[in-house]
C-alpha cells in the first residue's frame, strides 16, 4: 500500500516539475524577445545569454539582479533609463518576463 502511494506522489510530483518547466521555458522565451525587442535592453546593457554587448548600462552578467530588482527598475526608471512601465511602454506581463529572463540569464 505505501508502495503504491509513493508511486502515485513521485508520479504526480514528475509531472509538476514538466509543466513547472515549460511555463518557465515559455516565460523565458518570451522574456528574450522583450529583452530583444520592445523593452529595446539590449542596446545598452551586457547579458551573454542573450548576446548583448550594450556599453550604457550595467552589466547584468556582473549584477545579477533578482526579478524584484528588474521589475522595479523597468517599471520605474533609474538614472537615465526610462520608465518602462510608468511611461506604458511596456505591460506589466512584458515587464514580469523580461524580470524573469535577465534574472535567470545574468552571469550564465
Amino acid at each position: 500500500m505505501a508502495s503504491r502511494l509513493f508511486k502515485k506522489i513521485s508520479a504526480y510530483f514528475i509531472v509538476w516539475i514538466c509543466l513547472v518547466s515549460s511555463v518557465n521555458a515559455d516565460q523565458m522565451e518570451r522574456g528574450k524577445a522583450v529583452f530583444d525587442g520592445a523593452g529595446m535592453c539590449a542596446s545598452c546593457h551586457v547579458l551573454k545569454a542573450a548576446g548583448a554587448e550594450g556599453d550604457v548600462g550595467p552589466s547584468f552578467d556582473i549584477l545579477k539582479p533578482t526579478v524584484a530588482v528588474v521589475k522595479r527598475a523597468v517599471t520605474e526608471g533609474i538614472g537615465i533609463m526610462p520608465a518602462f512601465g510608468a511611461d506604458g511602454i511596456l505591460t506589466a506581463k512584458e515587464i514580469d518576463d523580461v524580470a524573469f529572463y535577465v534574472a535567470n540569464s545574468a552571469g550564465k
